[in-house]
């Protein structure tokens, strides 16, 4: 058996994926933003009340991803599958962390004359991107664990559904996203980019419930 901290690292994980869900926040401050209009980075803009604790709530959440990472690593060490899961895990934690450090200085949608641009635009673009891309790659090697591991009950359905909504959901919003900034075209990212955070907030919750045969073999 691999000595991995299987209940600690699911705790922290789920922890991670409640603090990482900003829809939260959202709710509770009374949608503050246009939902159509708006993405829920915004809600850590500098202008906005709610910038504290959307930003806390990301650093909180990239801290937890990192300690998971290095909780599970006697599990890397013995699968390249499980490596690539945790790797992926710290690149997300890490872009997350680094933009609860680059909000924005205003929120687009809410304020007409806000211009977001400059240095700290385009560092919150770089930060985003990577943790992006990390929970994308995180759910494609949360798959190919499933896939080689085996399937440990109705747990690993959800996270397998959540881990292909993410990199559907991602892929969609980035084609959206291009084809405004080529075509000039308004594709309202609001709901997509909400239905995405929400399904990786999903997936990080669901990750070691789903996977738990990978952790405790």
């Amino acid at each position: 058996m691999v000595a991995v901290p299987y209940r600690l690292m699911r705790n922290v994980m789920i922890a991670a994926g409640v603090l990482y869900c900003s829809l939260l926040l959202e709710i509770a401050a009374g949608f503050p933003l246009n939902v159509h209009y708006s993405f829920l980075s915004e809600l850590g803009a500098r202008d906005q009340p709610t910038s504290p604790y959307a930003r806390a709530m990301d650093l909180g959440a990239s801290v937890l991803l990192l300690l998971a990472a290095i909780l599970g690593r006697p599990a890397a060490r013995m699968n390249r599958e499980v490596a690539g899961l945790l790797i992926s895990a710290a690149v997300f934690g890490a872009g997350t962390l680094f933009d609860s450090f680059s909000p924005m200085d205003c929120a687009p949608s809410a304020n007409p004359s806000c211009h977001d641009s400059g240095t700290a635009a385009l560092l919150h673009e770089i930060t985003s991107t990577i943790a992006g891309v990390g929970s994308v790659v995180m759910g494609i090697f949360a798959l190919l664990v499933l896939g080689r591991l085996g399937w440990g009950g109705p747990w690993s359905r959800v996270l397998a559904a959540s881990a292909a909504g993410v990199a559907v959901t991602q892929a969609w919003l980035g084609i959206e996203t291009g084809l405004e900034v080529f075509t000039g075209d308004l594709h309202p990212p609001g709901i997509l980019q909400r239905v995405s955070v929400l399904l990786t907030c999903l997936m990080l919750a669901t990750a070691l419930p789903g996977l738990r045969q990978a952790f405790l073999r």
